[in-house]
């Protein structure tokens, strides 16, 4: 799961500068868009990360702990394509280096969505004819996910008051400052 510290960059950055598309929108629905995109990010990453903890894989025998990882990996992957899709169409604000500030976290997600491709692919191809085996390869995909989410988690925030103002009064962003 993601620290709370990285969700709150994530959103200091989506309020200080962000735009995918080439659709101007205004700053409030720009800012709507990308909470509840980033919300429901949250909130997918968080449940996947519940489920595997609950499912025991870690004293499961090799092929259940596999399943349950692969199903893991799967959810993460499926959950930063959906985002990286939803920030997409969420436009560009009609503010400041709108459409950099978008650019910049749509871009984030892609990328994050195709290192969370490789790393689902190889969650598949995990061996399981022993623990040490499945553990050796189930912690090479963890390294896999942590370098895919790297360039999420290390957003570079700007300012843009027109977004702050916006977030400031949107519920859907307050999900995003609570851990």
């Amino acid at each position: 799961m993601l620290p709370a510290a990285t969700l709150s960059v994530l959103l200091a950055f989506a309020l200080g500068a962000c735009g995918g598309s080439s659709n101007n929108v205004t700053a409030a629905k720009y800012v709507k868009s990308i909470c509840t995109a980033l919300g429901a990010w949250k909130s997918e990453v968080q449940n996947a990360g519940k489920k595997l903890q609950s499912s025991g894989a870690a004293t499961a025998d090799p092929p259940a702990a596999k399943r349950d990882y692969v199903r893991f990996v799967s959810a993460l992957r499926a959950a930063t394509e959906g985002a990286a899709t939803a920030l997409k169409k969420a436009g560009t604000p009609s503010v400041s280096n709108g459409k950099s500030i978008a650019d910049g976290l749509t871009g984030a997600f892609s990328r994050g969505a195709d290192g969370l491709v490789k790393a689902d692919s190889q969650a598949q191809a995990i061996p399981t004819s022993n623990a040490t085996v499945f553990e050796a390869g189930a912690s090479a995909v963890t390294t896999q996910i942590r370098n895919s989410l790297q360039g999420i988690a290390t957003i570079t925030p700007r300012n843009s008051a027109g977004l702050r103002t916006a977030a400031g009064r949107e519920p859907s962003c307050r999900v995003l400052s609570s851990s």
